[in-house]
């Protein structure tokens, strides 16, 4: 009775709690489903304001660009353009709390609302927020330069000289690369660049305090690391620019180019001070620390805009070369043993996204060497979300997700910065994306408390149980003491019954298990016709009929294989005759398959063939016209001497002269194609002169489409021979550039150029052709070496190129695979197809 009260106490009470947290369980789900709309809208509501503020550069630039520019001109528009930043005072540290202060605290506002009656439900008020601004101007730098680069009109905070920006060196931090990009820019069309500024570091993640100064061997001197909100205060803030140059045109004609520097600060602002969670949307300082925080990516997922200035992505300023980004400790380990030594350099062909994981570690080792942890997010593979954030922005989407991130579950949210401007105009993610992260728990507040208030409530309860079950212990305790006495005598009669049937069981079984055992036995001594006698229907009667069943079958079955083995010699006879039979026909069939494909075969190298030719006969036509103008350029200028009478026996004896070297010219032409359709001869040749034979025959017209190939060959391979037919080699790699040149135009793209390079790996010669025209579908990347198979239409290509290119190859023990390739030029990634041709070094002797 006692434990019967104390139960169902102690299930009233869970029935309770169980309750109450299911109400709160589901009050916490909506809770975090309200949460992620309002922080998915606030998200997207940033990423529109940063991209309307873009868009007014593009007006003011635009607009400014019709102007009449002069230096004072130029002054009065950039003094016109200023914007609020938030700023703060200066912080000390304090030694004892480890923690940095403030002395000029924000005054107390003693204002008291006065309250109607009607009004009193609820009514909160809140003070002024008092967080301080400071106007400063929009941009940092405004400059006209003319065509050649030299700047005739400046106002500027970077550098008040006019310089010559052709050249890299005197650009922003020695970074900016824009000239070339802006020689086709037309009237009305603006370059945009990448957020561009100095790298500022620090080996120090968290609160910069003097404890973890020391453990880092550094000085505690908060300006030699970067700022980093309410953890370092006093650090040094990351200074960039965003670019914008646009053409400016005088009656018609370009006259030079406009450009201003906006000062990223202003595009920082709209993160950096965002509390995502709190009564202000602005907060005078941010504690990343807390987990509550918004930060910008670019276009391509570098980190632009953060709390920790030090994640954001920036350059040397002596080298101009960006700064590598922070990696995983995996990822570092691949770079180690990749033998390379530059890791911007390696991670140029390394998979973006790469299995990312929070089972996956940070390399710590470059936090602590060098202090170099900007964050880009297509290598930052211990940190999943950016992978979300990259899926949730691709299409031009938005929304959020939530993950256990540093300790805490934190909900975070991505929305694209819609801005379709230069290099920007068909990406849907736009110049990058805004995200916030925020606490989870902040938003559970109300609900825990209710938790808590119903747990004090249950814990007053279950006092009050106690004591009625404590007044009743005596009554309980006599009445179990009764119960276990009549319990303990039926247990003793029900022991005594199941011994007595066990005894029985036994004796019973083993009589039935010897029988078996007597059956084996017998089955073991070959006496296959006993036979065991069956009385009972139960489990051991079952089984004495399987046992019997199973002894019928063995015997059937050696009656049946010895009569199978005395006619097994005949059988084997007559098989043995059929199989000769089939084996004759078969052997007529396929002589007669090979003879049609001998046949079909060498239909395909004659249209392969054929198909070359016809290129060939358009290359030399090319070829020619050069020494055909000058010809009848020289021809002309004789006639014209004739006329005037200064035609001199020395004037035509040096038009001669001119006349025999261009025949040459057209006589060398005609040799080179002439000894790459002479019936090959199997025999040594130097792969390196064969492929420079083989550019030498194509690369003039190939430079008059304007596609150029530039040839890199390791010292080690150029002496390197192989045996083969050489002429058949070079109809290879010729079918194999075509490929890459016919695909440059077709999608007329931006990177013109096609890279052959060359090396030597143990025994083999490899030979890598890379172009630049966007990469091949999975779907018919197994199809390209097929006969036939063309993506081109049907007059422009015969579907044998790359089909012949292989079968050359595998008759000299050859290879030639392919795969997409992804190559940073610019900071911008091109896919293309790299053709990897391998050739076995051999030689007569």
């Amino acid at each position: 009775m006692n434990k019967s009260t104390t139960y169902l106490s102690n299930k009233s009470k869970e029935i309770i709690l169980n309750t109450a947290n299911e109400s709160i369980n589901d009050s916490i789900t909506n809770l975090n489903k309200k949460s992620q709309e309002s922080l998915e809208r606030l998200t997207l509501e940033i990423a529109n304001r940063v991209s309307e503020f873009l868009k007014q550069r593009d007006s003011d630039i635009l607009f400014l660009s019709k102007l009449d520019i002069t230096d004072k001109t130029l002054k009065e528009f950039y003094n016109s353009k200023e914007k609020e930043i938030v700023v703060h005072d200066k912080y000390n540290y304090n030694d004892k709390k480890q923690k940095w202060y403030i002395d000029n605290k924000i005054p107390n506002n003693n204002f008291t609302p006065k309250i109607l009656s009607d009004n009193k439900t609820d009514f909160n008020y809140n003070p002024e927020s008092l967080v301080k601004t400071k106007l400063i101007p929009i941009y940092k730098e405004i400059s006209f330069f003319n065509l050649e680069g030299i700047e005739i009109n400046k106002v500027s905070s970077l550098n008040q000289k006019k310089l010559d920006v052709s050249l890299k060196e005197n650009t922003y931090i020695n970074s900016e690369n824009y000239f070339k990009k802006i020689q086709y820019l037309e009237e009305g069309e603006i370059f945009v660049s990448d957020v561009i500024g100095e790298y500022i570091g620090s080996k120090i993640i968290g609160t910069f305090t003097k404890e973890k100064a020391k453990k880092a061997n550094i000085e505690f001197d908060a300006k030699s690391s970067a700022y980093s909100g309410l953890e370092n205060p006093n650090g040094k803030r990351f200074e960039g620019i965003v670019r914008f140059i646009t053409p400016v045109f005088k009656n018609e004609i370009k006259i030079g180019y406009l450009s201003m520097a906006l000062n990223h600060r202003h595009i920082m602002e709209y993160t950096d001070n965002l509390n995502p969670i709190g009564i202000y949307s602005k907060s005078q300082i941010i504690n990343a620390g807390e987990g509550n925080y918004a930060f910008m990516w670019d276009y391509l997922g570098r980190n632009i805009s953060h709390p920790r200035d030090y994640f954001i992505s920036g350059f040397n300023k002596k080298t101009g070369k960006r700064i590598a980004p922070w990696i995983s400790k995996d990822l570092k380990d691949d770079f180690l043993k990749s033998g390379k030594k530059d890791l911007n350099d390696f991670l140029l062909t390394y998979p973006v996204f790469k299995e990312q994981s929070l089972s996956k570690k940070p390399n710590i080792k470059q936090l602590l060497e060098k202090g170099e942890v900007s964050l880009d997010c297509r290598y930052l593979n211990f940190a999943p979300q950016c992978n979300g954030w990259m899926e949730l922005t691709k299409d031009g989407g938005h929304g959020s997700f939530i993950i256990f991130w540093s300790g805490v579950w934190k909900l975070v949210t991505a929305a694209p910065i819609s801005y379709k401007t230069g290099k920007f105009k068909d990406s849907k993610r736009g110049f990058g994306f805004v995200t916030i992260g925020a606490n989870v728990d902040e938003f559970h507040f109300a609900a825990n408390k209710t938790r808590e208030n119903i747990t004090k409530i249950l814990k007053t309860q279950n006092n009050i149980v106690k004591e009625i079950v404590d007044d009743n212990k005596y009554e309980i305790s006599s009445y179990i003491k009764n119960i276990i006495k009549e319990l303990t005598f039926i247990s003793l009669i029900m022991i005594a019954i199941v011994i007595v049937i066990a005894i029985l069981m036994s004796d019973y079984i083993s009589s039935k298990i010897e029988n078996l055992l007597i059956g084996t036995k017998k089955f073991a001594n070959n006496e296959f016709d006993y036979r065991i006698n069956n009385e009972s229907n139960d489990e051991i009667g079952n089984l004495e009929k399987s046992f019997n069943e199973m002894a019928s079958k063995i015997s059937k079955l050696i009656s049946e294989q010895t009569q199978l083995n005395e006619h097994l010699e005949e059988s084997v006879k007559e098989k043995t005759k059929e199989l000769i039979e089939i084996n004759e026909d078969l052997e007529i069939r396929i002589s007669k398959v090979v003879a049609k494909n001998r046949q079909k075969d060498a239909q395909l190298v004659q249209n392969n063939k054929m198909a070359a030719i016809g290129e060939m006969i358009s290359m030399i036509i090319h070829q020619w016209k050069q020494p055909l103008n000058a010809i009848s350029m020289i021809n002309s200028s004789a006639e014209l001497r004739l006329l005037i009478g200064e035609n001199t026996e020395e004037e035509l004896k040096k038009d001669n002269i001119a006349i025999k070297k261009q025949i040459e010219l057209m006589s060398t032409t005609m040799e080179d194609f002439r000894n790459f359709f002479k019936n090959n001869v199997k025999n040594e040749y130097k792969v390196s002169s064969m492929i420079k034979k083989s550019i030498n025959l194509i690369e003039k017209i190939y430079n008059y489409q304007g596609i150029f190939i530039k040839l890199e060959m390791q010292d080690s391979f150029k002496e390197e021979l192989t045996l083969g037919y050489e002429n058949e080699i070079m109809q290879v790699i010729i079918n194999v550039i075509n490929n890459s040149r016919d695909a440059i135009l077709m999608n007329d793209c931006d990177i013109k150029r096609i890279e052959i390079s060359c090396k030597e790996e143990n025994d083999e010669l490899i030979i890598s052709i890379l172009d630049f025209a966007g990469g091949i579908s999975d779907e018919i990347k197994d199809k390209i070496f097929e006969a036939y198979f063309t993506t081109k239409e049907k007059e422009d290509g015969t579907g044998l190129g790359l089909y012949m290119a292989k079968t050359i190859l595998e008759k000299v023990n050859g290879t030639i695979t392919l795969n997409n390739k992804d190559t940073l030029i610019d900071d911008i990634s091109y896919r293309g197809v790299n053709f990897i041709i391998k050739l076995k070094k051999e030689t007569n002797g």
